[in-house]
């Protein structure tokens, strides 16, 4: 995998859906390729963003809107009982039933999802997301910023409540760790949720 610092030009800079669009093109063009990589907000303001991004394939097309700062390789090397000092900025949800009661193609009522606001229901669900991957010995949970976004080809606004999870863990289940460190915990993915920064005690 690659970790690298990429700089966000404006106007992709003001929104977080923007972000995620000029980030795809710093890869290679490929018409069958699912995202591979994740990614949060080092810092940002009306003219550029700093992103931390993880990634499956090396980034390689910068441009005068995204350019690479730098990148390296990276590898995970992780065993039971290692502890980790740990960084997440996520997104827990719950699903509710739409309070409209509108109904989806198979006459179900479509569900919503709702921020969780309380601190006890935080926890309880970054403990779930780890499951059998990991313990948490120590955790600090942080609101932080709405993250407001527009999606112009759907003409729709949206706001995304995220939350900053740091503390330290003890890896029960190499494998399970392995997969959550790649692939992201929770929602909001391609707005800057999900990526979990770690390293050693």
């Amino acid at each position: 995998m690659y970790l690298s610092m990429v700089l966000v030009k404006r106007p992709a800079c003001r929104n977080p859906y923007e972000i995620h669009r000029a980030l795809w093109k710093l890869f290679p063009e490929d018409a069958d390729a699912n995202r591979d990589f994740l990614f949060h907000v080092e810092r940002s303001d009306w003219n550029s963003a700093e992103i931390l991004m993880q990634s499956f394939r090396k980034p390689e097309r910068s441009s005068n809107t995204v350019k690479i700062l730098k990148c390296k390789e990276y590898n995970l090397f992780l065993s039971a009982g290692l502890r980790l000092r740990f960084l997440l900025i996520a997104n827990p949800i719950k699903m509710i039933n739409d309070e409209s009661k509108r109904r989806n193609a198979d006459g179900e009522i479509k569900k919503c999802r709702v921020p969780l606001i309380r601190e006890d229901e935080q926890r309880a669900w970054i403990e779930r997301k780890l499951g059998i991957a990991a313990s948490i010995e120590t955790l600090v949970i942080d609101p932080i910023s709405s993250i407001r976004f527009r999606k112009a080809q759907e003409d729709r606004a949206g706001k995304i409540q995220p939350v900053s999870f740091q503390g330290i863990l003890k890896v029960a289940d190499v494998e399970a760790m392995t997969a959550l460190l790649k692939t992201g915990i929770g929602p909001a993915k391609a707005f800057g949720c999900g990526l979990m920064l770690v390293r050693r005690v």
